[in-house]
């Protein structure tokens, strides 16, 4: 590679390895387009080799290798907001651990890849990393025996792909529960001619092979069993994919066990076994990774939380502080506004004391002044007094001025020179003037108005 490569133009490239069945050239291309990537620190550059080299791996069964790939990948963009490459990496992440047989895990972060691929804005890639993702939930879901969950991936992969892979699911389906054989065989046929056109991974045409391989092993057609499974075979030894070797090594030992050939069955059966513990050892130590990663991201989401606490509970006390701090300052405001109230309450006190001793005092002499600095001193009262009773006299007014001040019939007999007797008539005729009821007391009524 003799030059730099756009991301476009590395994705492309490295599918076209991978749809050839070349995963050596692939990995060489993608190492080889690292160190450019390096060489001018182009972050994202670096974070698609890193995934596509994680892909390749986990193709080839080296979970542990592939996680730590993706690791470096994740470090890389963590401050990019671009979707299609968080879309991928989260995807490679998922495929690990589905292969690793912990699909619940797989399944969550493949939602997570399916969060990102949402935000891409072009509808023809946005589909293509939905469908991947949609795909391999199918197989979690299947595995998982949630059939009504793997039912919807299957309808929502249809409604974006007819590639061969969808067929072969379909077929695989039927195929391994024993039923609906003729529609099996439909779907297989729909989907080996389009694998074997070059346009598609070539790891489907190795699936539709071994799953030819097992409608015909269900047909108790051993022979033509035997045929699709060493051409699955061929396929799977040419991309290295030690865990589609490992399956087809089983199937064609079963066959040759059906066909009587026992030194066949037990070759087969004894590179099978080989390659599986192989393949059990290197998943155990990508499983440590895959648990400790785990751990460490549940660690993380245990510490955002107690953030989020201690910040939620920073911000109510902060709020506490305010709050109190200016209910502190209206109380303090409300009290000297009462405070002043009451200072210039004690000083109208003291006014009105002093106006009511001076009106009092010439209520005593029966100063002509009286009447006069009555209205001044008591002039709402006066008021009140005229509206409502229009045609009163000012006789009228100077009585119900001494009843205003408080005076007792003795008082007003001995100011206006008259008999109590004369006081409590004139009361009384007042009463009638004013036209207050029967039982009204007309001292209080003088007082209340």
């Amino acid at each position: 590679m003799s030059q730099n490569h756009t991301l476009a133009e590395l994705d492309t490239i490295t599918r076209q390895y991978k749809n050839k069945g070349d995963l050596e050239g692939a990995m060489k291309f993608n190492i080889e387009a690292l160190k450019h990537y390096e060489n001018d620190k182009n972050i994202e550059g670096k974070a698609s080799t890193y995934i596509n080299i994680g892909n390749l791996l986990c193709t080839l069964n080296r979970h542990k290798e592939s996680l730590e790939y993706l690791d470096k990948a994740e470090k890389e963009i963590k401050n990019t907001r671009d979707p299609i490459i968080k879309s991928r990496l989260y995807s490679e992440y998922g495929r690990n651990y589905a292969l690793l047989k912990l699909q619940k895990q797989s399944n969550k972060i493949f939602d997570k890849a399916i969060s990102y691929a949402w935000k891409i804005p072009s509808q023809k890639q946005r589909d293509y990393y939905l469908y991947y993702n949609y795909a391999w939930k199918w197989d979690n879901f299947d595995n998982l025996n949630e059939l009504d969950s793997m039912h919807m991936m299957q309808r929502k992969c249809l409604k974006i792909s007819s590639e061969p892979l969808i067929f072969v699911k379909i077929a695989d389906q039927y195929v391994s529960r024993k039923i609906h054989l003729d529609s099996a065989e439909f779907y297989l046929n729909k989907a080996l001619p389009l694998a074997s056109t070059g346009k598609y991974p070539i790891r489907q045409k190795a699936m539709a092979l071994i799953t030819f391989g097992n409608l015909y092993t269900e047909k108790k057609e051993y022979e033509k069993a035997l045929d699709y499974y060493l051409q699955s075979l061929a396929v799977s030894q040419k991309m290295k994919s030690n865990a589609d070797i490992r399956e087809v090594y089983k199937a064609i030992s079963r066959t040759y066990k059906f066909l009587n050939d026992k030194e066949k069955a037990l070759e087969y059966y004894s590179k099978y076994s080989f390659l599986s513990d192989k393949i059990v050892s290197d998943e155990k130590k990508a499983l440590g990774v895959a648990v400790e990663k785990s751990l460490q991201e549940k660690e993380q989401e245990k510490n955002k939380l107690y953030l989020y606490i201690i910040i939620i509970v920073a911000v109510f006390f902060i709020l506490g502080y305010f709050i109190r701090k200016f209910y502190l300052k209206k109380e303090k405001h409300k009290d000297e506004l009462i405070e002043e109230k009451s200072i210039e309450t004690d000083k109208l006190k003291k006014k009105i004391n002093v106006s009511f001793d001076e009106v009092t005092k010439l209520a005593k002499t029966n100063d002509p002044f009286f009447l006069t600095r009555f209205k001044e001193v008591y002039s709402e009262f006066y008021e009140n007094l005229i509206i409502q009773h229009p045609n009163i006299t000012n006789h009228d007014v100077k009585f119900c001025a001494y009843l205003k001040l408080d005076l007792s019939s003795k008082e007003i007999a001995q100011y206006e020179n008259i008999t109590l007797r004369a006081v409590e008539t004139k009361k009384y005729r007042l009463k009638k003037k004013l036209e207050l009821p029967a039982d009204t007391d007309l001292q209080r009524w003088i007082l209340d108005l």
